[in-house]
Formats: structure tokens, sequence, C-alpha cells
């Protein structure tokens, strides 16, 4: 009996113990699923927070994204804008600068305008005492060659009656290129008077040609001169010739050319009246 009470007891306590242990086993078990379930939870949280945490960056990545291309949109657009007003106004004020100084530049040459011909016209009525000069296009027209010719001729009149030319002429052969002289020769082929319309010689050098040889072609007779000839280095001349300047043998060679291209022309026209 005893035996069997132990036995049972035995059995007993190993059921009890084994029920317990089994409830410890449940229990572990248990709370191992809830603190599974627990920590799954907290993971999914965690990973809900992460992802809306990514989505936020993301959203506030494409903000930022599009506020940037709003930016680079609009700003470039904008600066273009203003740089072209800049630019359009910069426009219209040298425009109108232009405008207004053309303008000027054109009163002033109305203003101070003066007609070469007119001029000439004056110094030819006022060398011949004539009541009028005029323009003979047909008398400028015997060039002696390219380099020495006639611009223009001018005839003085009183009435119908001619007193004198005037020769605009050219000579080559300068230092600096050509001389430009008015060239008068009165009705008998007298020259009259030399003067100078234009020369680019170096400074001194046309004056000191001008005094040196003036004289010895104003008084010439045009109609009868049998030449008209520049030498060098001649100490005995003869009727036509006309000795060059010493070191300024160039500017001589211009001068002497634009009076021989009057000559010239006024022969011509004469052996053909």
């Amino acid at each position: 009996m005893t035996d069997d009470l132990l036995k049972n007891a035995s059995i007993s306590n190993e059921e009890t113990n084994k029920t317990a242990t089994e409830g410890v086993v449940e229990n572990g078990a248990t709370e191992n699923a809830v603190n599974e379930k627990t920590t799954t939870e907290n993971a999914e949280n965690e990973q809900s927070e992460a992802t809306e945490s990514v989505a936020t960056e993301n959203t506030a990545t494409e903000n930022k994204a599009e506020s940037t291309q709003s930016v680079e949109k609009d700003g470039p657009k904008g600066k273009k804008k203003f740089k072209l007003g800049d630019v359009a106004k910069c426009t219209l004020v040298l425009t109108v600068i232009a405008l207004v100084a053309g303008l000027l530049l054109g009163i002033v040459n109305w203003v101070t305008y003066v007609d070469p011909d007119g001029v000439i016209a004056e110094k030819c009525t006022a060398q011949f005492g004539s009541e009028t000069s005029v323009k003979d296009e047909k008398l400028a027209s015997y060039d002696y060659d390219k380099n020495n010719y006639i611009e223009s001729c001018f005839v003085a009149k009183n009435g119908e009656e001619i007193v004198g030319y005037c020769y605009y002429a050219v000579g080559g052969g300068a230092k600096d290129g050509s001389i430009e002289l008015l060239v008068f020769i009165d009705k008998d082929g007298i020259i009259k008077e030399i003067t100078v319309y234009e020369q680019g010689e170096t400074a001194g050098y046309f004056d000191k040609v001008e005094k040196a040889n003036k004289s010895k072609y104003v008084g010439l007779n045009a109609k009868t001169i049998k030449k008209l000839e520049l030498v060098k280095n001649k100490s005995e001349l003869e009727e036509g010739e006309v000795s060059a300047v010493s070191s300024a043998t160039y500017t001589s060679t211009g001068y002497h050319n634009a009076v021989a291209a009057a000559v010239y022309a006024y022969r011509t026209y004469i052996s053909e009246a």
C-alpha cells in the first residue's frame, strides 16, 4: 500500500513535475511567442517608420528637385528677359545718339560747306576783274597724261567777251604725290598768276620752290613758248627752261608739271579753235 502510494505519489509527482515542466515550457513558449510577436511588431513599426522616413525624404527630394527645376526654368528666363530689356534700351539709346549726331553733323556740313567750283570761279573773276566766270568742260578735257591733267577750267567773261582762263591743274611727281595749282592765263596767252590750291609737301619745301620758281613761270607766253622744261644743274638757261630747286627736286617737279599741264591744255585748245 505504501509502495503503491509511493509509486502513485512518485508517478503523481512525476506527472506533476511533468505537468509543471510542460507548463513552464508552455509558458516559455508563450512568452517567446509574445516576444517574437512584439519583436515582429517592433520591426514592422521600425520598417514602417523607415519607409515613411524614406518616403518623406523622397518627397522632400522631389520637392527640392521641382523647386530647383522651377528656379532653373524661371531663373534664366527672367534673367534673359532682363538682359533683352537692357539690350533693347541700349540699342534705342545708341540709335537716338547716332541719329542726333548724324543730324548735327549734316547741319554743320550744310552750314560750313564750301563749293569748290564756286571758290575757283570767285578767284578767276577777282584775278581778271571780270563780270563772271563760267566753268567750261571742254577746256578741262585736254590732259597731258594720267598723272598731269586739268581737273577743271573756268572762263572769265565780260558779257560775251573772254578775258582770261583759270586752269585747276594737277602735277604729279611731287614728294608726296601731286601738287594742285590754279594757273591764270589771259586772253593773249600770258601766264598772269599761279596760286596753290592744295599740296601735301613736307613743311618748307613747297614754300621754297614757290619762292624760287613762281616768277620764272609768270609772264611766259603760253602761245609762243617753244618749250617748258625743268632742268637740273644747268648754269645758263634757255627760254622755257626752269631750274629745279636744290634739295627740293621732287617738289620742283610737281610744281612744274602742274604749270606745264595748264600750258599744254591752253595751247591744245587754241590750236583747235
